[in-house]
């Protein structure tokens, strides 16, 4: 060797140390990719998340939106035009029916009429789809536990068109990124 040069080689303990054995590169790769994994994971289940908040937003407003609609409907004809039944819709316009639609949202596979939402009051069907309100329906969520005095008169158990008090739930079933949803809300018109 030139006498002006330095041999910078490592030697001995230093040699064996100087780089990463593949051994260690491979333990390296394997730390990364669980961290990675961990990391991915963690961002679609916030998306989920996300994506299920939003769904339960789209039909906490849809609900809020037909309870409002449903205060601006004259009192007289709210069951009437919303209830399930074709047959006592006032003239003076197409009535919605029972079963309505929420944008962004999908109707469960299972579901009869495939709608996302339906409107539920304590009612019975006669023979031929006639729908009558009944104040004999039990149901402590809409407020009748033992039934409800509708018409206020003073009797329980009679049917009348004449009703002052009308309970109605918002039922939105749906097929959410988590699998199926559902939403209810429950109301007490008076006029």
């Amino acid at each position: 060797m030139n006498a002006g040069w330095r041999d910078i080689r490592p030697s001995g303990r230093r040699a064996r140390n100087a780089g990463f054995s593949i051994v260690e590169v491979a333990i390296l790769a394997l730390l990364l990719l669980v961290a990675v994994g961990g990391l991915s994971g963690a961002v679609l289940s916030s998306l989920r998340l996300s994506h299920s908040a939003e769904e339960s937003a789209r039909a906490d407003q849809a609900a809020h939106l037909l309870a409002a609609e449903l205060q601006r409907t004259p009192f007289a004809e709210i069951y009437a035009r919303y209830n399930g039944s074709l047959l006592d819709d006032p003239a003076t316009e197409a009535s919605p029916g029972a079963a309505f639609d929420v944008a962004g949202l999908t109707a469960r596979q299972d579901d009869p009429d495939g709608r996302v939402g339906r409107l539920v009051f304590p009612s019975t069907t006669l023979a031929g789809g006639v729908e009558i309100l009944d104040e004999n329906v039990s149901d402590e969520r809409l407020g009748m536990p033992e039934g409800l005095d509708l018409d206020g008169d003073g009797v329980l158990g009679d049917a009348s068109d004449d009703y002052r008090l009308l309970p109605v739930r918002l039922i939105l079933e749906w097929s959410g990124v988590g699998g199926p949803r559902s939403y209810e809300l429950d109301l007490l018109l008076q006029p």
